[in-house]
């Protein structure tokens, strides 16, 4: 038996189909070259608190950010792209700061 061949319109579109994860993320690309915003991070604390997400930071600075650790519960670790990927919470190694009102005995 021969080989059924999609006929052209069905073609075109298994096509776009096919190539339309690719263009997603060639329309995606161009947009941030064009100095678009950029789509927004996903959100890493419950919607009743969302005043806590963690900023976006760049993608640059992602390394060193993650490098220094969790500096407090409310911190964040970060992606690549620099969206937060989750909070600290108790893994976070929190300092005890000095008392500066205290008064020298």
């Amino acid at each position: 038996m021969a080989a059924h061949t999609p006929s052209p319109p069905k073609r075109l579109l298994l096509g776009l189909v096919i190539a339309g994860g690719g263009l997603l993320g060639g329309f995606q690309a161009l947009a941030q070259a064009q100095g678009l915003p950029k789509p927004p991070c996903q959100s890493v604390v419950p919607p009743s608190q969302k005043l806590l997400q963690p900023r976006r930071i760049q993608p640059n600075q992602v390394q060193a950010k993650n490098a220094m650790g969790c500096l407090s519960p409310a911190d964040a670790v970060y992606g690549a792209d620099g969206c937060p990927l989750r909070m600290c919470g108790a893994e976070a190694g929190v300092i005890q700061l000095p008392d500066y009102n205290a008064r020298p005995r």
